[in-house]
């Protein structure tokens, strides 16, 4: 009776192959990132702030001139400064209750060596709802009024204003 063994090539292909299996699944059980700065556009603030910081209170504080921003996490600045947009052609506006944009004016706040003014803050509280702001950078207008619905991007201020006052009809009538 003749005995058979494995050969070394086929071992090692064993060998290969198990590692590759072990190695995209050790890559699928791994947590994201909290800070993954590729994962931040204009259109994601909310979501990001959601996804990374989830039951905290977060901010991403733009300063003048604006642009380059700062995460703050329950009171405490996060290590890395990301640059957004271009500083050149923004500005943030809030949304009164009758649908009318107005500048928006923020507080300076303690950053580092001392107080720097604010010119852009989107605010994701504990409870994961965020105060709703619209950015206007290079000419379109972002608008953030729920942490859970879609961020949109509009032409004009006043298309803004005419759907807040749609949505707010619709919701009126319903009553």
């Amino acid at each position: 009776m003749k005995r058979r063994a494995f050969s070394l090539m086929e071992l090692m292909l064993v060998v290969v192959i198990i590692g590759v299996v072990y190695a995209m699944a050790l890559s699928s059980l791994k947590p994201p990132e909290k800070k993954e700065l590729e994962a931040f556009s204009l259109l994601t603030l909310p979501k990001y702030l959601r996804e990374n910081f989830a039951l905290q209170d977060a901010k991403i504080v733009c300063f003048e001139p604006c642009g380059r921003c700062s995460v703050l996490v329950d009171g405490d600045w996060q290590d890395d400064e990301i640059e957004l947009f271009d500083s050149s052609g923004a500005s943030s506006f809030s949304i009164d209750i009758e649908g009318f944009a107005k500048t928006s004016e923020f507080a300076p706040h303690d950053y580092e060596d001392g107080y720097k003014q604010a010119c852009f803050i989107l605010h994701k509280k504990s409870n994961d709802s965020i105060d709703p702001i619209i950015l206007e950078e290079n000419g379109r207008f972002i608008y953030y009024k729920a942490a859970y619905e879609k961020v949109q991007s509009y032409e004009t201020l006043s298309a803004i204003q005419t759907a807040y006052q749609k949505e707010t009809n619709i919701i009126r009538t319903q009553q």
